[in-house]
Formats: structure tokens, sequence, C-alpha cells
């Protein structure tokens, strides 16, 4: 192996050294190769040493803390043959790289070839936004009760642009968190076609459940938008998108998605008393959806007059 990478990852970003030396020593004091200014770390906290035959070894030379990779403390050699190797000194991550270890994809910060970008780019992040606040106001003339005045209309339109923006900056704190860059119009563009495509399908979703005379294709569009679509589309804007990290990404996505999740889930499982009290009486619905598992079995006119009719006793009969 001719050389190796030291990649010291900081808050916000991350430092790189090449180690090509027969002895490359990293610490605290002012004399090592690679100088540390984290507390934690010793003066001298490890070293890297090259054989003859040119394969390396981390030795640790801590007063106090050790190294630990993963959760093991080491207090031996360390031989560099399988890398990468995520070493803690201290407080300090450390990471010891292949020069060959593949990077993350270019993000692009203007077109490619002259083409559309929609994330990134105030134009497209402006006409986007647009596009959404005259959709929210179709959808909210379409949503509002039969008395409808401008001031209401308006009232509702400021709240709806509002949480909207307030999604976007909140959305912007979670990659600066993540990927340590504020990029307000990648998350203003992101919010807006986000909102736009569940007002779309808030307007489709009705005539499904007319089709089927059940709630039952809300219930599923809803349960796949907030457990499946939503988390997958943040998981892309967050770490392929913008490179943010993944577990601190991860974290925020489900931080953000939960309460959506629980409160749908909460109410499919309250509509079909999926968690009630089991018992031989069925709780009918007077759905005519042929999925509905608690559609109560019907018979033909016929079969039910002929039922009847044997019945009737001769004495009720002579009564008619």
């Amino acid at each position: 192996m001719a050389a190796l990478i030291i990649e010291i990852r900081g808050r916000h970003t991350s430092q790189y050294y090449k180690v090509d030396k027969p002895t490359t020593r990293v610490g605290r004091a002012l004399d090592n190769d690679i100088i540390l200014s984290d507390p934690t770390v010793s003066p001298y906290h490890f070293i890297i040493r090259k054989d003859g035959k040119g394969a390396y070894e981390l030795h640790s030379l801590a007063d106090a803390n050790g190294i630990r990779i993963g959760r093991r403390q080491v207090r031996g050699p360390v031989p560099l043959n399988r890398l990468p190797v995520a070493v803690e000194a201290g407080r300090t991550h450390v990471r010891i790289l292949d020069p060959r270890q593949p990077v993350a994809p270019t993000r692009l910060v203007s077109c490619r070839n002259g083409g559309v970008c929609v994330f990134g780019h105030w134009t497209w992040a402006t006409l986007l936004f647009a596009a959404f606040i005259v959709l929210s106001g179709i959808d909210n003339y379409l949503s509002t009760p039969s008395v409808l005045s401008w001031d209401s209309f308006w009232r509702d339109q400021v709240v709806i642009v509002s949480v909207a923006l307030g999604l976007s900056f909140g959305l912007l704190a979670v990659n600066r968190i993540t990927s340590h860059r504020w990029d307000y119009p990648s998350a203003l563009s992101f919010v807006s076609i986000i909102l736009g495509l569940a007002l779309l399908i808030d307007q489709v979703t009705p005539f499904f459940n007319y089709f089927f005379t059940s709630p039952a294709p809300s219930h599923l569009m809803s349960v796949t938008w907030t457990l499946l679509i939503l988390p997958a589309t943040l998981g892309w804007f967050l770490i392929s998108l913008n490179h943010g990290n993944r577990m601190a990404s991860i974290l925020f996505i489900v931080f953000l998605v939960s309460p959506a999740a629980y409160m749908q889930l909460k109410d499919v499982f309250d509509y079909y008393n999926v968690f009630g009290d089991f018992s031989k009486t069925a709780n009918y619905s007077s759905s005519l959806y042929p999925g509905d598992y608690r559609l109560k079995q019907t018979v033909t006119v016929e079969k039910f007059l002929t039922e009847s009719t044997a019945r009737i006793s001769p004495e009720a009969d002579e009564n008619l």
C-alpha cells in the first residue's frame, strides 16, 4: 500500500491528510505531523507506522482516553489492511482511508449543459412556489363550505402560504444540520413540489372513494404517503441531493414523520376498530365496497320472499 489518507471529521467539515511517510504521529503537541486541537486528545495520541513490506499499523500512544474502534478500546497494534477504519481519539472522529476510496457524486451548482435544474435556483424555486399558491387557492376554493367570502378565502390562503414557508425554513434548518450548508431555494422548491403533489392527490382520492363506495382508497393513500413516499423523498433530498450525513438525516426523517404516521395509523385503526372488543357480532358497514371485510352477506329478493313465506305459520297466514 503506497499511501493512506487520514480524515479528521469536524462538526461542520472534514480535513484530509496524506500519509506516505514511514512514521506519522498524531496528537495535540505542536511537533506532531498532524495536530489536533481537541483537549480530550493526548499530546501524542497515536502513531501510524509503515513496515518494510509496505503494510501500515496503528499504535496507541495516549496517556489518557486512548483510542477506540467501534466500542472496543484498543491498546495493541492495529493492522490497517482492511480500510476504511473508523477510530475515535478522545472525542475526535478519525477515519483512515484508502486513496482510492470512492467519493460522493459532485453536487451541481449550475445546470448541466444548460438543462433544467429544479433545485438550487431562485427562478425555479419562485415558479414552483407560485404554482403551489395557485393550486392551493383552487383547493381552498373547492373545499370551502357553501358560503364563501373574500375575507375567509384570503384568511385561509394566508395560513396555507405561511405553513408552506414555515416548512421550507424548517427543512432549511434540517439541511443545515445534516449537510452544513444553507440552500433555501432548494428547500423551497422541494416543499412546493411535495405540498403541490399532496394537494393533487387530495383531489383525486375522493373519486376512488366514490368508485369503491368506501374510504379504503383514501386510507391506503394516506398511509402509503406518510410511511413510504414522504420518508423516501426526504431521504433523497437530504442524503442524495445535498450529501447530508446519512445517520443524522435518517434520525431527522423519523422524528419529522413519526407524528403524522401515528395519526394516520390511529385513524385507520379507529375506523376499522382493529383493537376493539372481539365478539361474534360484526360491526357491519353500509358500504357496498366488495373489499370491505365487514360487509354482511346479502340474499336476493326472491330468496328472501321464499324463505320468509315458508317460515310463516298457518295461523299467521290466516290472519293476513
